[in-house]
């Protein structure tokens, strides 16, 4: 498969409207990019990260990913009619640490869930194989493999680390197979 890489590197996304207020993590003051866009959507880019040293790239499949990851920002209580609660911006964060990987791993674009709680997570499936990353706080995922109806976790997993052999193997032989 041949992809076009699109470099974007932590974009920050704030929601337009004057009373909302996010914690911008500190970033060193170098490399930095201040982009300001208006934007039809809800969103505007605040800024992205930028060191020719140590770039963050996302394909276009990725990139789309991301986005959606990021536009779950925009939703308020009760989204889906259930009491459902919005993803923090750290888990939102996480989640990008973590479609990052997958992507290093060279793992095909996962789909992504949200649950009313403000879990994230993405999946893979395949006839008789489904894995699963679901995160619901910003430090650490759980990983959920099942095959034929028999299950594999990985719980409390720490977001910053690798990822397991087990998982990359499980969730390469779904890819794989598709």
């Amino acid at each position: 498969m041949f992809s076009i890489p699109v470099t974007v590197i932590s974009t920050v996304m704030a929601l337009s409207t004057p009373t909302t207020q996010i914690n911008m993590p500190t970033f060193p003051s170098v490399g930095i990019e201040v982009q300001a866009k208006n934007t039809s959507t809800s969103f505007k880019s605040i800024y992205s990260i930028s060191k020719s040293e140590n770039q963050i790239i996302f394909s276009g499949e990725y990139m789309n990913a991301i986005s959606t990851l990021y536009s779950y920002l925009s939703l308020q209580y009760d989204w889906d009619s259930y009491g459902g609660k919005a993803p923090t911006f750290d888990l939102i964060s996480a989640g990008e640490k973590l479609l990052l990987q997958c992507q290093n791993y060279a793992f095909k674009v996962p789909k992504l869930m949200l649950s009313g709680s403000g879990e994230i997570g993405f999946y893979w499936e395949n006839g008789n194989e489904y894995a699963e990353i679901t995160c619901d706080n910003s430090e650490a995922y759980t990983f959920v493999y099942m095959k034929d109806k028999v299950p594999f976790i990985e719980e409390d997993k720490a977001i910053n680390d690798a990822f397991s052999s087990d998982l990359t193997t499980r969730i390469s032989n779904i890819n794989r197979n598709v």
